[in-house]
């Protein structure tokens, strides 16, 4: 089945870009979780969402949260958000709350903008509009999910399931409700997901990106991506600066082991002060370093990995698996390292 679809829409706010297929004049189902729409419905899902119309970039201000229990709630899932492994990860004091299956923060990723926020800054996988795009079609499962699973598969398993009556859970969430209080179910908002660019027109490039994560990357991640521990990690502290390879952060099925998104996240943000209005790499530096990082470095192996995106014409470019390509070695560093469709992925 060739590709009629390029989905990006991994995250909350990634943008979706259809190729080459008429607009759907079936109207999209009702997304109730854990319903798997057929391929026809996924379509008009996928192309639903990403024809979304586009509002300004909100974040709130720190003094709207509200007094009482509920602003209480709240600001325990900020804090939930910057001190994850501390609060909840695999060394968490408290064994009731070990839910998280690393030690890395929700903020590693989800960065914190000009506002201190978590998850709000821009082009940085922020969260500014989560929760008005849930429930939703997640192409990895192929599932319809809501906020609270998404939460759940962003923790992983840990010793403790992370169940949507956990105080924890019912804190990110009322965070999120209230980060994403000035946007509405339906209406995208700019500046989320990752900064569309323009993939290079050739292959990625690990033995370049070899020299290039060298002299950029290793003073905060390490020479071999471990991170940089905080003193007091054995007690739940996770690390100064996050692993980017081990056993500690994505495996081989995670989003950011595609060569696009991770180049997307990189140029945007790293090195760090780096951001989509003020990049320290040409993106052709930070397509190679992806290709290093993603190749090179030692990674914990996904045995399920060979079900995740299970309908092929919802695939996203650079989710390339060797289980994919049994006998064709040169189809899949293709598809693993390009290039790739021309436009902004």
């Amino acid at each position: 089945m060739f590709r009629k679809f390029l989905i990006c829409a991994l995250w909350p706010g990634l943008l979706c870009s259809l190729i080459g297929v008429p607009c759907m004049a079936e109207e999209p189902p009702a997304l109730i979780p854990g319903s798997m729409p057929d391929s026809k419905q996924a379509a008009a899902l996928f192309q639903s969402f990403a024809s979304r119309p586009v509002q300004p970039w909100t974040v709130p201000q720190m003094e709207t949260i509200p007094q009482g229990a509920e602003g209480e709630l709240i600001r325990y899932g900020m804090k939930l958000m910057q001190q994850t492994t501390q609060l909840a990860g695999p060394l968490a004091e408290d064994h009731s709350k070990r839910y998280s299956r690393n030690n890395l923060n929700c903020t590693n990723c989800h960065e914190a903008g000009p506002s201190g926020l978590p998850g709000s800054k821009p082009y940085a996988l922020p969260l500014v509009n989560a929760v008005n795009e849930y429930p939703k079609l997640d192409p990895k499962s192929m599932k319809v999910i809501s906020l609270e699973q998404r939460i759940a598969g962003m923790f992983g398993k840990g010793e403790v399931e992370l169940t949507p009556q956990k105080p924890e859970m019912q804190a990110i969430v009322a965070y999120l409700r209230w980060l994403g209080g000035q946007g509405k179910p339906g209406i995208a908002v700019t500046g989320t997901g990752l900064l569309p660019i323009n993939m290079p027109d050739r292959a990625a490039d690990p033995k370049q990106g070899q020299g290039l994560f060298a002299a950029h990357c290793t003073q905060c991640h390490g020479v071999k991506g471990e991170g940089m521990p905080a003193q007091d990690f054995a007690k739940g502290g996770g690390y100064l600066f996050p692993p980017i390879a081990g056993d500690d952060t994505y495996d081989d099925g995670g989003h950011m082991y595609m060569v696009p998104l991770l180049t997307r996240f990189i140029y945007a943000n790293m090195p760090f002060g780096s951001s989509a209005s003020a990049p320290q790499l040409k993106i052709d530096e930070a397509y190679d370093i992806a290709a290093y990082i993603n190749s090179e470095l030692p990674r914990r192996h996904n045995p399920q990995r060979i079900g995740l995106y299970p309908n092929p014409t919802f695939r996203p470019a650079g989710f390339a698996i060797p289980e994919h390509f049994p006998d064709d070695p040169e189809g899949y560093r293709r598809a693993r390292f390009g290039p790739f469709p021309h436009g902004p992925l």
